[in-house]
């Protein structure tokens, strides 16, 4: 979108900023037609609405910056391709590397282990079991094997084994492949296509403003209309341009002005500290959103797991079977056993993983992950191990055998060979007849093998991926005898009766603090639902670990519930409705019956695809009635991104494609930054609700002068003295709020529901018209009765005033403003808490005790500055006069304790009566 396009957006887009240059075209239409000498308000309050529009553009262009940036970081490198060239007049085929950018289809690419993929590909050649990263589309954590063989009919292109996709990686072997589309056209492209088509959600403050401004449109039109009535039926006939005077000044009264600059500064403030938390804001809107989410649906590999494989387990036969951890302790001492050190061996005899040009180790995440764990009992001496046992033949893991088998010789014994064979348990333990014993073997009885697959069993239920090693030691061959065969049957060299040597398991295990931000998010009343594209059992055991899910809590709850506690994408495909939502008949009664069980019950979704995604964010929404936050890094997770409130992408390891479609990016790629953001969004929505009370409590005592005209009572505040107290003190004080602590834990209460639970509601307005405004304005009339010679002026009009009357009614207009002034000091005061007194809760925001400090020397200098007295019309107050100015301030703060004094002691009396409640009932 073009950048100044989104400026005109902002700065004349939306209904409170048409109400807003409404009432700049009503002051300048009373300037220019009625000649009247205020052009000062309608320029200041222009100036107020451009610079606000102006901040909020410029916010979101600095976070659209920073997307750049991170994209620019995750360029892709140059790729090898054979591109025809002319030399000495002959057409030559040669290797060249280019840019990503400048491939075109029908070029044929150069790929491996380790290469991001440019373009989406078709294979025409590759080495056996290679391997490729696909988590990026399928949300799935393990590994996809791809071969040159074409597809039958009916498979669709993105599950096709000999295509490779644009934004994905070559995990393990080489391949060639001829290009068949790039950028847009690509499958990923054609994802991102349909994205920009599908409408965002309003964002909750975007709600919440547009509900504030409407309540807002009415009472300021209903004050206006009152205004232009009354004067029109007033005894005292005065000329028109004084009647829409006043009935503009009216209207204008109860516009807080200085909302807009108010909400997008506070708003840039939380943005600013999220970034310093590694939280990139895209839509600063969506910082009050988070606040008020209740269900966090989340993506697990890469989101809820670190994303890559680890070894966590290893079972070997020493006197005895035995499972231990694959921790630094316990890999520690393996020359004590022999059997460690042989499994090490073996994992890391047969292993296609090989370092890359930075050193590192690159292939198969399931290789690299037995490769690091292995090496960690060798050390250094590894690589020389690795040279001692050469490899000589190779048969490589395919999708029918399910094992792969190397041979190595033994460099120390002339003519020994040794054959390690890795796989999936059932088939290498097929295979063998003995189990190693420390340095011996032992032979592997029935009882034997039921313990196998007892461990192997219990791994498994864990959520681990487990795989076999075996070993098979050859004497009496020729030094250069060669090896062949490609299956058991075809070989010319033993394959059976091999020695079990142990079970190592692996995982994509959880991320650090993931567990304790759940239990924090717990606390706070927020639903976590784990939505992954994984197995259901290593999903579920996943949840189980992290909090999602309680340790046994499927077997303790009734057959009718559980079934929906853990739902496969099987379950959901007959329930998925016509259309983008649940609304407007979209789906039967027996549909909507599995959706509100589903919404109530689900913690885990498992083997989902990304319209699965999307349809339970729609259902959270639209039938549990939810604000939805979904966080995700893969292609696949992208519409439901959108599709939510607040969509949450991974900024390291995230596509593209979900980066634009998130509101919100986390740099760190930590999941506890999500819930650090949300308790930011939830302070960033409690200070919004302070600051709009606040601003709220000025407007009787600021609009109640012009009606009190038409009863003969002098002016007692002009226009131009509002627009001063709007803009010139309130917004700072209103905005300081933005810097202001939290006063209890937000993190554990519910979450507030925009639409049911109002930013603003009748709660807010009657406390700050009704019960704060009116103990203002009562104060402000007190002291503007009690300055001399006010009464004096009573059912006078302003044009007949002498030099002397209009300077009394100038100093009664500076008492008004002064008492106006240091109400709102007692305002801003109490608003900082709702129930803490301010005895124990203090000052503790030094940014608002600067803008007291502002407010105080700025309407002194308004009063006793002659410049400014002339400007504005204020005459000097005495020390008396401006110390009875401190009415207002005093009682507000008497009667706001008194208040909270009651509501502490009625929130006692209930935790009293509920802890006796629950002592009889246990």
């Amino acid at each position: 979108e073009d950048i100044f396009l989104m400026l005109l957006k902002q700065v004349f887009g939306g209904l409170f900023n048409i109400m807003l240059w409404i009432c700049v075209a009503c002051e300048l239409t009373l300037a220019v037609i009625f000649e009247k000498d205020d052009t000062v308000t309608p320029l200041i309050l222009s100036m107020v609405i451009v610079a606000s529009g102006t901040l909020q553009w410029w916010t979101e262009l600095q976070a659209e910056s920073m997307m750049e940036s991170l994209q620019n970081m995750q360029r892709t490198e140059l790729v090898c391709v054979y591109r025809n060239t002319f030399q000495g007049g002959r057409k030559v085929v040669q290797e060249q590397w280019i840019e990503p950018g400048d491939l075109v289809p029908g070029e044929l690419v150069v790929l491996e282990a380790g290469d991001k993929i440019p373009a989406d590909i078709r294979i025409v050649f590759c080495t056996e079991g290679a391997e490729v990263d696909n988590a990026a589309l399928t949300g799935e954590s393990l590994p996809e094997a791809r071969t040159v063989e074409v597809e039958g009919e009916g498979v669709a292109v993105h599950e096709a084994h000999n295509v490779c996709f644009f934004g994905t990686t070559v995990l393990k072997g080489k391949m060639k492949g001829i290009v068949f589309a790039t950028g847009d056209d690509t499958f990923l492209g054609q994802i991102n296509e349909t994205m920009t088509q599908c409408a965002r959600t309003r964002s909750t403050l975007e709600m919440q403003i547009e509900h504030f401004v409407h309540v807002i449109a009415y009472v300021a039109m209903a004050v206006g209309l009152l205004s232009l009535v009354a004067n029109l039926m007033s005894p005292v006939k005065r000329p028109i341009d004084l009647i829409l005077e006043n009935a503009a000044t009216a209207f204008f009264a109860q516009v807080p002005e200085g909302l807009l600059p108010t909400v997008t500064i506070s708003l840039m403030i939380a943005s600013t500290r999220m970034v310093r938390r590694k939280v990139l804001v895209r839509k600063i809107d969506a910082i009050e959103t988070l606040g008020c989410v209740s269900v966090l649906c989340s993506d697990k590999t890469g989101t809820l797991t670190s994303g890559c494989m680890t070894a966590t387990d290893i079972v070997t036969h020493a006197d005895g079977f035995a499972t231990c951890r694959c921790t630094e302790n316990e890999w520690a001492a393996p020359v004590q056993n022999a059997s460690v050190l042989s499994l090490a061996q073996c994992g890391i005899l047969n292993n296609s993983s090989k370092p890359n040009r930075e050193g590192v180790m690159a292939g198969s995440p399931t290789e690299v992950a037995i490769m690091e764990a292995c090496t960690r009992v060798f050390g250094d001496d590894r690589m020389q191990y690795q040279e001692q046992n050469p490899q000589v033949f190779e048969i490589p893991f395919n999708s029918e055998t399910k094992w792969m088998l190397t041979i190595h010789a033994d460099g120390l014994r002339p003519g020994a060979f040794r054959m390690v064979l890795k796989g999936a348990p059932e088939r290498v333990l097929a295979m063998c007849t003995r189990v190693l014993n420390e340095s011996s073997t032992v032979e592997l009885s029935d009882q034997r093998r039921g313990e196998i697959n007892t461990h192997l069993h219990k791994l498994m239920s864990g959520g681990r991926r487990v795989l076999c090693f075996a070993e098979m030691r050859l004497d009496g061959y020729a030094d250069d005898f060669v090896f062949e065969g490609s299956s058991p049957e075809k070989c010319n060299f033993p394959m059976e009766g091999f020695t079990w040597v142990g079970l190592i398991g692996l995982e994509d295990p959880p991320k650090e603090g993931v567990k304790d931000a759940i239990a924090v998010l717990d606390d706070a009343s927020c639903k976590t639902v784990m939505v992954t594209g994984d197995h259901p059992t290593t999903a579920q055991a996943i949840a189980t670990r992290i909090g999602i899910l309680k340790e046994n809590e499927l077997a303790n709850l009734p057959e009718e519930i559980r079934e929906y506690t853990v739902v496969t994408g099987h379950q959901l495909a007959a329930y998925v409705p016509e259309g983008d939502g649940f609304e407007n008949g979209a789906c039967s009664e027996e549909q909507m019956e599995f959706w509100r069980k589903t919404v109530q019950h689900a913690r885990v979704f498992a083997r989902v695809s990304p319209v699965h995604k999307r349809v339970i964010v729609r259902a959270y929404q639209q039938i549990g009635g939810a604000i939805v936050a979904m966080t995700g890094d893969g292609v696949n997770d992208a519409p439901a991104l959108k599709a939510a409130e607040v969509g949450v992408a991974m900024g390291i390891r995230g596509t593209e494609v979900a980066k634009e479609a998130a509101d919100i990016v986390l740099l760190d790629d930590k999941f506890t930054s999500v819930v650090e953001a949300m308790g930011q969004g939830r302070l960033c929505s409690e200070n919004l609700k302070k600051s709009i009370m606040y601003t709220l409590c000025s407007k009787i005592p600021q609009v109640m002068p012009t009606f009190a005209e038409l009863v003969g009572v002098p002016t007692a505040l002009t226009v131009t003295q509002v627009l001063l107290i709007d803009i010139g003190t309130d917004i700072w004080t209103a905005i300081a709020y933005a810097f202001q602590p939290a006063e209890a834990s937000l993190m554990a209460e519910k979450p507030r529901h925009p639409l049911r639970e109002r930013m603003v509601d009748w709660r807010v307005l009657v406390y700050s018209y009704f019960y704060i405004g009116m103990i203002q304005m009562l104060a402000c009339w007190f002291v503007f009765f009690n300055m001399p010679h006010i009464l004096d002026l009573m059912h006078k009009h302003s044009s007949v005033y002498s030099m002397e009357e209009t300077e009394w009614n100038y100093a009664g207009m500076a008492s008004y403003y002064w008492t106006l002034v240091l109400g709102q000091l007692g305002a801003a005061m109490v608003t900082t808490t709702t129930r803490t007194s301010l005895l124990s809760y203090g000052l503790p925001n030094k940014w608002l005790n600067v803008c007291f400090v502002f407010e105080v020397l700025l309407a002194a200098a308004i009063i006793y500055c002659g410049p400014c007295q002339r400007l504005f019309k204020t005459e000097p107050l005495t020390a008396a006069q401006a110390l009875l100015g401190c009415t207002g301030l005093v009682a507000i703060l008497f009667v706001e304790e008194i208040r909270k004094a009651f509501l502490r002691w009625g929130d006692n009396r209930r935790e009293a009566k509920a802890a006796l409640l629950l002592i009889d009932q246990q």
